[in-house]
């Protein structure tokens, strides 16, 4: 707070300014200016009146609660200490709700409203996000509510104002896929044009490893006794390091008859170096697909992404008769939803059953049925 004296034509005028905090919460505060008053006496009866002023709004300011800036800032904190989610995922939550509710930032979060809600989500569509997407930032939105009202950081509010919004029906996406015969194209097509990825491609088709899990494979993974690749680490390329899979547990891969060749090429090759696959320009970026979709596309071949090749393992294994139940444990799924949608892809569930059908009548009979029907 504070009452200064300037000169304007000659003549001495004063300037208030006032600005109050509040006492429980740094993040609320009440600013007011005033200039042009004649004396300082009328300067100072000013000044307590804003000072009152900015009190009285502080109170209701405080009555609603947090801001949703602050209350997104308490979340963050809550997510750090006692929510069990990964760095990424958490950094993730947080981008998605700060981008997309910057307008949101100093208003009481009690004021927030299924309108407000409504035109964030309408402007995702308006934009061209998907259906999906959408669904994804309301129920981010709808944690961040949930956890203002159950830790009292949301004052009168009973329930998320993200309750009652719908979408229309969320389609699966079919994944994409090569058959058989592309992805031999692409692996005759990058051996024979001696193409620096040719090795990470077999061995991510032969293997069914995720992108970080193929980047963090050393030599002493390889059981060349058992036959069986240990998966224990992968490397997250957003964060420049190498931890636990995505799943959390380790589990083995079998080492079939073609793999066990690329790998020893491979071995001959390696020299000194740990790392079962070469470390190739772009690939600690997160470049690997798009070079795998620019490869495919000058082949003429489907311009898929690289997580295609670990679908295309799963898919081709369905096909070949291997229990889902296995696929599973190979590729480290937790559970079978995952799994079934590689089956469906496959259709594998589907092809012939119905021929075990034997419900209509002979041939013979169902003739003198045709023949009497038409007389």
């Amino acid at each position: 707070m504070a009452v200064k004296g300037y000169q304007k034509d000659d003549k001495t005028f004063y300037q208030v300014y006032v600005n109050v905090r509040s006492k429980t919460n740094q993040s609320l505060r009440a600013q007011r200016k005033v200039s042009g008053i004649k004396t300082e006496k009328d300067a100072l009866k000013v000044e307590k009146e804003l000072v009152r002023e900015c009190e009285r709004e502080i109170f209701e300011k405080e009555s609603l609660g947090e801001t949703w800036r602050s209350l997104v800032d308490q979340w963050e904190i809550h997510l750090t200490q006692e929510a069990k989610l990964q760095e990424t995922t958490r950094t993730d939550y947080l981008s998605v709700v700060r981008k997309h509710t910057s307008s949101w930032g100093m208003r009481a979060a009690s004021s927030i409203t299924s309108a407000d809600v409504r035109e964030v989500l309408g402007l995702l569509k308006t934009n061209g996000n998907s259906i999906s997407y959408q669904n994804s930032v309301k129920i981010i939105l709808n944690r961040v509510f949930t956890f203002g009202i159950e830790y009292g950081w949301i004052k009168g509010m009973e329930k998320s104002p993200t309750f009652g919004i719908r979408f229309g029906r969320i389609e699966e996406k079919k994944p994409e896929i090569l058959t058989i015969q592309e992805i031999r194209k692409l692996l005759e097509n990058a051996k024979a044009l001696s193409h620096d990825w040719y090795a990470v491609w077999s061995t991510a088709l032969l293997t069914g490893l995720r992108n970080g899990e193929l980047f963090a494979l050393l030599w002493t993974d390889v059981d060349w006794e058992n036959k069986v690749l240990s998966i224990t680490k992968s490397y997250n390329c957003r964060k420049r390091e190498t931890k636990g899979t995505k799943s959390g547990h380790w589990r083995t891969v079998p080492i079939s008859s073609e793999l066990e060749l690329l790998l020893k090429e491979l071995k001959l090759q390696a020299g000194a170096r740990r790392e079962i696959l070469p470390r190739l320009p772009g690939w600690e970026k997160g470049m690997q697909a798009k070079i795998l979709r620019t490869f495919c596309a000058g082949i003429g071949l489907p311009s898929v992404k690289f997580h295609t090749l670990r679908a295309c393992f799963a898919t081709q294994l369905i096909r070949n008769g291997v229990p889902p139940i296995q696929i599973q444990k190979i590729c480290g799924w937790k559970d079978l939803e995952t799994m079934q949608r590689y089956v469906r892809l496959a259709g594998i569930e589907t092809d012939g059953v119905t021929e075990s059908l034997k419900v209509l009548p002979d041939h013979e009979a169902m003739g003198k049925v045709v023949s009497f029907t038409r007389k």
